[in-house]
């Protein structure tokens, strides 16, 4: 609805109510205004209405109908200030344009601001004057219901995102809870006082770092960590891909069952999660460190695939790195990976870490291995104490995923 009015001092006033192709006019059918308003209107599209008060013009007007209002500051029943108000009452986004004489600039100012859109100054006799205020206001329209399309859209998708975040969020903790069950009790008390001992600390939901460990027979107490590269689930999976892997080959063959085959049995079980890995296409890498503590004999039998940072043992000397060389898994066809041996003596520690541990230390590499022995000899090799050192059980997040895993044996 749009109202206007040509009231010069003593002329009738008039009001316009202008909607889509419907114009509610009130007014002087002979004002020269609402002669050049209507010629406008009419030439734009619209169709006119004619009323004869501005209560009746208010009483016609609804939302759904009337996309524009133009009145009078002067009309014959009502000040135009009070139809702006109850019309932006009824329609707080319906434009309404005000017509007014040079000398209202204090009521046009007052119905500015009010929420009035434009001003047209009497008499009107340029077309394209209120053409420009009508397709000026006509475009502001069109563009504030776009704007309300693209919000509602905008909402629309926040709240799809928002239950694919929240069906993302319990598939990651159920992923999480999974991973926690493939991964062994800790710590694990074995015969002849050999106790294994993890921590592990994603950088997300679910790690890319994985731990295990089991006895073979009496004497063969065997382990291994492994990092798969990346974060998050896709890495998740192909640890439990590896696990899986492992327990099937222990279930085709018997391993680690025979002191002359457990060296061979290491490197069966790097070549085997190579070869998986390389075939599977899954753009994967892992670094990963086997072990084989043979508690009768006292001694290490290990292998290490592209693992940073080394194993440490740790004795009554203090701590010190393993030795040994070996390709990641998943990047070459063959890793000359070596088993290498380590004598035990009566106690013992041993430590190995994932690499997101150097993250939490400062300087180049060098210097954060230096740190993490240092930290490792000073502990003991005790994952309590370590963990303390490292602040891994009181930081909101990690870098990287982190896992410590220990093994030890105190014997008088």
């Amino acid at each position: 609805m749009n109202t206007i009015s040509d009231a010069r001092t003593p002329q009738p006033a008039v009001a316009i109510a202008v909607a889509g192709r419907h114009t509610l006019l009130l007014s002087n059918p002979g004002e020269p205004s609402y002669d050049v308003m209507c010629a406008t209107l009419k030439r734009l599209g619209y169709t006119v209405i004619h009323e004869e008060s501005g209560v009746d013009a208010i009483g016609h007007f609804s939302p759904e109908k009337y996309d524009l209002v133009i009145t009078d500051l002067h009309l014959p029943d009502m000040g135009g200030l009070e139809v702006l108000r109850k019309i932006k009452r009824l329609s707080p986004d319906t434009p309404v344009v005000v017509l007014a004489c040079n000398s209202e600039v204090d009521d046009v100012v007052q119905a500015l601001r009010l929420g009035a859109s434009d001003y047209l100054l009497k008499p009107l006799t340029d077309e394209g004057v209120i053409e420009h205020a009508v397709m000026r206001i006509a475009e502001a329209r069109d563009l504030a219901a776009q704007n309300r399309e693209y919000r509602h859209q905008l909402e629309e998708r926040n709240r799809e995102l928002h239950e694919h975040i929240e069906l993302l969020q319990r598939d990651h903790e159920a992923g999480r809870q999974l991973q926690q069950h493939l991964l062994p009790r800790t710590p694990y008390r074995y015969p002849a006082g050999i106790e294994a001992a993890f921590r592990l600390l994603p950088s997300l939901y679910l790690s890319g770092d994985f731990v295990d460990y089991g006895l073979f027979g009496e004497r063969f107490v065997a382990f291994y960590l492994v990092d798969v590269s990346g974060h998050g689930v896709s890495s998740a999976l192909v640890t439990a891909l590896i696990k899986h892997s492992i327990m099937h080959l222990l279930r085709e063959r018997t391993l680690f069952s025979q002191l002359n085959s457990i060296d061979q049995d290491i490197t069966s079980i790097l070549e085997m999660i190579n070869r998986e890995l390389n075939s599977a296409g899954l753009d994967k890498h892992a670094s990963m460190f086997v072990g084989v503590v043979d508690s009768r004999a006292r001694q290490l039998h290990y292998a290490v695939a592209g693992q940073v940072p080394m194993p440490a043992l740790v004795t009554s000397d203090g701590a010190r790195w393993l030795t040994g060389k070996g390709r990641p898994l998943g990047l070459f066809k063959q890793g000359e990976w070596e088993v290498r041996h380590s004598s035990l003596p009566a106690s013992w520690r041993l430590v190995a870490c994932s690499d997101g541990v150097l993250e939490l230390l400062s300087g180049d590499l060098l210097q954060k291995e230096a740190q993490l022995l240092d930290m490792i000899n000073r502990s003991r090799g005790d994952l309590g104490s370590l963990c303390a050192a490292l602040k891994v059980d009181t930081a909101e997040s990690f870098p990287d995923d982190i896992t410590i895993l220990t093994l030890r044996q105190d014997n008088p």
